[in-house]
């Protein structure tokens, strides 16, 4: 798999393109269904399936009083999960107090500029770009105006509840293995 940290290095691979962004913290169950997705149409109109994610996670940089204290994957780790799926390369993007200023507009611009991605897969209620602007309905104009498709999946769900780094994370604080 291929180590990424720049959208101008995605010129360096073979289109199409078919991305997975999100944080993708742990790469669980809920993370491995938005991968699968561009996964699956990388698959069947051929061309590199991607994910695309951000180091460190982006709450450290933009709440640090609200961050976890320990994360579920670092970046090598989720680096070897996604090595072990069908993913062809990891474009790991520096999360700065400058990258933050960027509009949900210039940060998808930049991952077409070089290369024509062919679809974005994200959970439903992701949210992007400077002060969380950009959003599914904004990904699919951004998809009709530069010809990408857009799938936005729902959130998977355990025994009735939303699976979540968050509650991931809580199960491990409260000794619920089993639960994690």
């Amino acid at each position: 798999m291929l180590r990424l940290s720049t959208t101008d290095s995605l010129s360096t691979c073979r289109a199409p393109l078919h991305l997975a962004l999100g944080v993708f913290d742990g790469v669980h169950a809920g993370h491995r269904a938005v991968i699968g997705s561009a996964e699956q149409q990388s698959s069947l109109s051929g061309g590199h399936c991607g994910v695309v994610t951000f180091d460190p996670h982006p709450i450290r940089v933009l709440a640090p009083e609200r961050a976890p204290r320990q994360l579920l994957a670092s970046l090598d780790h989720k680096a070897r999960l996604l090595e072990k799926i069908d993913v062809d390369f990891l474009l790991a993007l520096p999360f700065t107090s400058e990258f933050a200023q960027i509009t949900a507009t210039d940060f998808i611009e930049s991952l077409v500029h070089h290369q024509k991605v062919a679809s974005i897969s994200v959970g439903e209620d992701w949210r992007f770009g400077k002060g969380r602007e950009g959003d599914v309905a904004f990904l699919r104009n951004a998809g009709e105006r530069l010809g990408f498709q857009v799938i936005a999946l729902p959130p998977v769900m355990h025994q009735g509840e939303r699976i979540s780094s968050t509650r991931i994370r809580q199960s491990i604080r409260d000794g619920a293995m089993a639960n994690a």
